[in-house]
């Protein structure tokens, strides 16, 4: 149930800008923690007995949920000032009402905070601030007591006080830590994302580079395996692009499901993949290459009644065959071409040593480029 409310209900809409989701996500729990906060707060306000102050608590509750209403639709300027002069005139009125020393004034820190960490513009920022900066002085000097005809024992203006200052703590609190939890969030998402295939789920080209070269500095044996989908034009032609890329996450499902924890794989061109094999030797390697080929041959992709059968061609080099890491890609990649040049469907795994490729593959080449599938 937590589940689907936080993916369904509670979801940004899907029109809303990537880079205010994080603040959708931030300001969307603060409205629901200060909705309970509000309605924890109605039995105090019933047993102080004062009519005005629990009919705008009862209003802010209210106006919290059209807040809500209004944020997931992805309005969240408006939301934010909605509530914003209900919320002041709330504590505004239980100054006036009871006097100082119960702590309301507290609550201005809470609004500062939300402007704070907005996306409201800078400018509009420095203006509410100032506005709210001023009616928290005129507060503190005229209004404090002002329509006072409340009068509270101190026993209960000590306890509304201390509740109020530990009510200001827990939301402070309870912010920051929204805004650490939602960065964190954001933060592994940008980062899964920059070294992820969008379409495939594997590392992208850069990513699997990044695994090549820090094997390579190990100095540690490993096997580099690079293959290519054939024939795969004929299926965008025949079928359209998005039978392509069903194609493509199939084959990068099953490699990923037939390759161990160590070894890993990245999409390094539109059909072409690269699979690192870590301490892997000839026969191991060459068994490797084989299974992948064998998995995709018994687990042919399905294109609703249709079957799209797809082979793959494959060039293996070991690390110790060149002195430099773009040596040993060069050479996977030349092997590679031959074994397309051979018929397809098969892996090479010996020569091309002095077959020259470097034109064919020449965005491909070079283990410190950062350009992205």
């Amino acid at each position: 149930m937590l589940r689907y409310l936080n993916e369904r209900v509670l979801s940004p809409p899907a029109t809303l800008a990537p880079e205010r989701r994080r603040s959708f996500h931030i300001f969307l729990r603060i409205y629901l923690f200060v909705t309970a906060i509000h309605i924890v707060f109605m039995p105090i306000f019933l047993w102080i007995d004062v009519p005005a102050l629990t009919a705008l608590n009862l209003m802010c509750i209210g106006v919290n949920s059209l807040t809500i209403l209004l944020h997931l639709r992805g309005k969240l300027l408006p939301a934010l000032l909605i509530k914003l002069p209900f919320v002041i005139t709330l504590i505004v009125a239980a100054g006036m009402l009871l006097g100082n020393n119960i702590g309301v004034e507290y609550y201005f820190f809470i609004i500062l905070f939300e402007f704070v960490i907005s996306d409201l513009e800078r400018r509009y920022k420095i203006i509410l601030s100032a506005i709210l900066l001023g009616t928290f002085l005129i507060m503190l000097q005229w209004l404090f007591g002002l329509w006072g005809t409340w009068t509270l024992g101190e026993p209960a203006r000590e306890m509304l006080h201390a509740l109020n200052l530990m009510t200001t703590f827990i939301l402070i609190t309870y912010i920051a830590l929204q805004v650490y939890i939602v960065s964190e969030i954001t933060e592994r998402r940008f980062r899964s994302d920059a070294y992820k295939d969008s379409l495939t789920g594997v590392y992208n080209r850069r990513a699997i580079i990044e695994r090549a070269e820090s094997l390579w500095r190990q100095q540690g044996s490993f096997a580099l395996l690079l293959l290519d989908a054939d024939h795969f034009k004929q299926v965008n032609d025949s079928y359209g692009h998005s039978a392509g890329d069903k194609v493509l996450r199939h084959i990068a499902q099953l490699l990923q499901h037939v390759l161990r924890e160590r070894e890993c794989i990245g999409r390094v061109g539109g059909e072409e993949f690269l699979i690192l094999l870590p301490d892997a030797n000839v026969d191991e390697a060459v068994k490797i290459a084989s299974r992948l080929r064998e998995e995709l041959a018994s687990q042919p992709c399905r294109l609703g009644k249709r079957i799209l059968s797809v082979t793959l061609s494959m060039g293996l080099a070991w690390s110790h065959e060149e002195q430099l890491l773009n040596d040993v890609i060069d050479l996977a990649d030349r092997r590679l071409y031959l074994a397309k040049s051979s018929g397809r469907d098969q892996i090479i795994a010996e020569g091309g040593e002095s077959f020259d490729t470097t034109a064919r593959y020449e965005t491909f080449k070079g283990p410190s480029s950062t350009e992205e599938v």
